[in-house]
């Protein structure tokens, strides 16, 4: 039987992060490839210095700019894999190695070092080192971030990302750079906001002069783009940075919806939790009367379930060390194809069970919490959320053009009927599991488990379980998704007398004792 408690306190565990690396040359996508290519740059600067001892007499500003990028540098290794939880360092770093490298490549380029000038654009050839894009995506995560949790550009670039300092300050050019970024992307109030702190930033007389004429054009195209803009919150003169919150968050787009409950504006009442229960699950088999599960109910129609404490760090050791080198950009399923997409910036993996006794092991733990047969489940897939990285609300399940235009594999073993979403790490800001229709914001807890139906016992889709992984605000994300198909699920969960798909049984309930009153 499952014997309830009431809700326990979990104390918050500080284990080290994971170091895991990537193949693919992107790196914004995915935290701990950026740790990775953070390397290169000690290679660069090693091509820096052999130039300057060639070059002893040459302009001041190269050894200027190597102390500065030196100082940079030890900060971040005093800092160690906690310094890549910002997403502000993750930009400079992005930065650095594009736009600042290539001015200081023109500025090498002569006929004395041609050595070291070679060495150092051979290294910036290679294809693992970040790119143009790489900055681009940087940006856009930062973007991300304050649109969906509403942050201040003032505080953004005073390093402070909702209330936490981590000392990283913006200048007037980066600030200009991500205005332009988002002038670019229509994102027009946070480019006004992120132009006008570029200019409160100006300190020195060469920024004025360099940078002061590019901010007044790039302010005027906003200005002139607001003005035709119905839906700007404020007259052009004034200007607000985020639309205000809707006094009715119950009318929204899908998109607001998810958006919205990762910020925390939608969350559940308690009318919402009355009912809820916790406690120890041992009825589902008999190896649980010795070794009960802790299990959280957070909904009951549809069933979401967070169980707590079911993975071991050993478990995640291994898992380390068998993804190490194998996670690439995350696609998703479109029209007719699986593409790269804006609304999932993350990178993942698949490994089959068959690798390793412990996805074996972990399966079967799976089928003791659930009750589910995995024999028709789907190889185990490891995702990592990079900067402000994010997967926008989606179904779990496959919706029927999936099946038509063959992008689903194994399309015998039927949808997915379920899906158990463990987190292998805690995250230190944002990156939650929100799910908008049902009020729930799931943040990630270390060794614990999310368990819920994707299909009606009908076999029709759920739309109540729309989801989407919030963005990380800091911190890194890794996650390990059990999807589960409904091929031989029949007797584990048998469809019910009724569609339950057009009414549920609480429904079904209620018109019951409403028919027998009138009776």
């Amino acid at each position: 039987m499952l014997l309830w408690t009431e809700k326990w306190s979990l104390t918050a565990l500080l284990l080290p992060l994971l170091w895991w690396s990537c193949v693919n040359g992107e790196f914004y996508s995915s935290i701990h490839a950026m740790s990775k290519v953070f390397g290169y740059e000690q290679k660069l600067l090693q091509h820096m210095q052999k130039f300057i001892a060639d070059n002893d007499s040459k302009l001041d500003f190269l050894k200027a700019r190597l102390e500065e990028f030196e100082r940079e540098r030890n900060e971040a290794l005093q800092w160690g894999v906690a310094y890549f939880e910002s997403p502000l360092n993750k930009y400079l770093l992005s930065k650095r190695l594009t736009l600042d490298w290539q001015r200081i490549a023109n500025l090498m380029a002569a006929s004395t070092g041609e050595k070291s000038l070679s060495r150092l654009h051979q290294l910036r050839q290679r294809k693992h080192m970040p790119n143009e894009a790489e900055l681009e995506g940087a940006i856009d995560g930062l973007l991300r971030l304050q649109s969906i949790y509403r942050l201040q550009t003032k505080h953004v670039a005073a390093g402070i990302l909702d209330g936490v300092s981590y000392g990283t300050q913006l200048n007037a050019e980066h600030c200009l750079d991500i205005g332009q970024q988002a002038l670019r992307f229509e994102h027009l109030q946070l480019a006004h906001a992120w132009l006008m702190e570029a200019n409160n930033r100006l300190t020195t007389a060469e920024d004025h002069h360099q940078l002061q004429p590019q901010i007044a054009e790039k302010l005027a195209q906003v200005k002139a783009r607001l003005s035709n803009n119905q839906g700007v919150n404020g007259t052009v003169e004034k200007i607000e940075e985020h639309s205000p919150v809707p006094e009715n968050l119950t009318v929204l787009s899908e998109f607001d919806a998810y958006r919205y409950t990762c910020s925390g504006h939608i969350k559940p009442t308690p009318s919402d939790q009355r009912d809820l229960r916790c406690g120890y699950l041992t009825e589902t088999h008999p190896f649980l009367l010795l070794a009960p599960l802790k299990v959280e109910e957070l909904r009951t129609e549809p069933l979401l379930l967070l169980y707590h404490e079911v993975l071991y760090q050993s478990e995640i050791d291994v898992i380390t060390k068998l993804t190490k080198n194998k996670i690439e950009r995350a696609t998703v399923t479109g029209q007719n194809s699986s593409t790269v997409s804006n609304a999932r910036t993350s990178q993942f993996t698949f490994i089959p069970k068959t690798r390793h006794k412990v996805l074996r092991t972990i399966d079967q733990r799976v089928e003791d919490m659930t009750g589910l047969n995995l024999m028709f489940a789907e190889d185990h897939q490891f995702s990592n959320y990079g900067v402000g990285g994010h997967y926008a609300q989606h179904m779990d399940w496959f919706y029927p053009n999936a099946f038509e235009t063959n992008q689903v594999a194994n399309p015998e073993m039927g949808n997915r009927i379920a899906t158990v979403l463990f987190y292998l790490t805690d995250v230190a800001q944002g990156g939650g599991t929100a799910f908008p229709i049902i009020k729930q914001l799931l943040k990630p807890e270390k060794y614990a488990a999310a368990f819920w139906y994707n299909l009606h016992a009908s076999g029709v889709g759920d739309t109540r379980v729309l989801h989407g992984a919030c963005p990380i605000i800091a911190g890194s994300k890794w996650v390990l998704n059990r999807w589960i198909r409904e091929n031989y699920q029949s007797d584990k969960r048998p469809c019910e007398l009724w569609d339950d798909s057009q009414i549920s049984l609480s429904q079904l309930l209620e018109l019951s004792r409403r028919a027998s009153k009138q009776i």
